[in-house]
């Protein structure tokens, strides 16, 4: 296999180039689109209640969504629901932990970025709503303690947010987790500013554009029209937080996107079928495989995007519209710069 060929390019040419494509087109008054989201702090409900408001809460959270019920205390904390005696019994024993209990803690420090983050999530959705008419919306946003378990985690009808993994790399409880089980890119990558992105595309991936199976490119492209759309339903937040990258690893990828590329091309990976090609350069890991370790990880995703992005700044297509268009049309259409 050849080496993948960096090329350094200017940032700041780069970096203004882009700036000046990236105009918000899709501009929308979110006070007019008619959306409601709950957005409910269910942790910290059920660390402060007594049993008799736990029974309550658990049972109407079971009548609304039985299966983030489950995932946040079976599946997450894993808590036993064999019976109410167990049940409890794994509550109880989960909030008198030491390391929980300092967690909680900290968490409830955290209540303007709550709220601040719920402000952007639900106008992010409420343009969803606008470019997606027909899309399902979530009914209900829960701040969760995962116990590390997931950042985002939808149902059919609702969001859990594992809010422990948004509390940054720099903080002394994330510092403590063990380096066996989270490694420094997973630390690294729990940033609070990337909570309204992840919402929006955890949704999106399960409720809006199925995963497919032709090969690469077709997911490669899928993962651009996903990151494209949360990115005009988020338009305060920077690219490289859509895109879940530091400013650096941003950087890095703009300045690689040619180089990357004629590396697909040249290795003729773009229509590779195998299941490694996509875990390669569509998951997440310390870097992406194939290219230098200072890369950053994804560099699939946002070739999607930027194949995708540049697809709609050419052509006079909706949101709707480029939901429908296959990946070989788009790709097509792709003029390295």
């Amino acid at each position: 296999m050849k080496p993948f060929r960096f090329v350094t390019l200017l940032f700041g040419l780069v970096i203004f180039i882009f700036a000046s494509c990236s105009s918000n087109t899709y501009e929308v008054n979110v006070d007019e689109v008619p959306l409601n989201i709950d957005f409910v702090n269910l942790d910290s409900l059920a660390l402060h209640a007594n049993w008799t408001q736990r029974d309550a809460l658990f049972m109407d959270l079971k009548k609304k969504d039985e299966e983030l019920f489950n995932f946040a205390f079976s599946f997450a904390l894993e808590i036993p629901l064999t019976s109410d005696t167990a049940f409890r019994n794994g509550i109880n024993r989960f909030y008198v932990n030491p390391y929980i209990s300092a967690l909680e803690k900290k968490l409830a420090t955290k209540a303007k970025w709550r709220k601040e983050s719920s402000e952007l999530m639900l106008n992010g959705f409420k343009r969803l709503s606008y470019f997606m008419p027909n899309w399902k919306k979530p009914s209900s946003i829960y701040f969760i303690n995962s116990r590390f378990a997931a950042s985002a985690y939808c149902t059919d009808e609702s969001i859990a947010i594992g809010q422990e993994r948004y509390l940054g790399p720099s903080e002394k409880l994330i510092q403590e987790l063990p380096s066996n089980q989270f490694y420094g890119w997973i630390k690294e990558a729990m940033q609070e500013n990337f909570v309204e992105s992840d919402a929006l595309l955890v949704w999106i991936s399960s409720h809006g554009i199925e995963e497919t199976s032709d090969n690469y490119a077709s997911e490669m492209i899928r993962w651009g029209k996903m990151l494209f759309l949360t990115h005009i339903c988020l338009p305060e937040l920077p690219e490289s937080d859509v895109l879940r990258y530091s400013k650096k690893d941003y950087n890095w990828a703009v300045a690689s996107e040619k180089a990357f590329w004629e590396y697909l091309v040249d290795e003729e990976l773009l229509f590779k079928t195998d299941e490694e090609t996509r875990m390669n350069f569509l998951h997440e890991g310390p870097f992406t495989t194939g290219l230098p370790q200072e890369s950053p990880d994804r560099m699939g995703r946002f070739m999607g995007y930027m194949i995708v992005k540049q697809y709609m700044e050419n052509n006079d297509v909706s949101p709707k519209e480029l939901m429908k268009i296959p990946y070989n049309k788009i790709l097509q259409k792709y003029q390295v710069n």
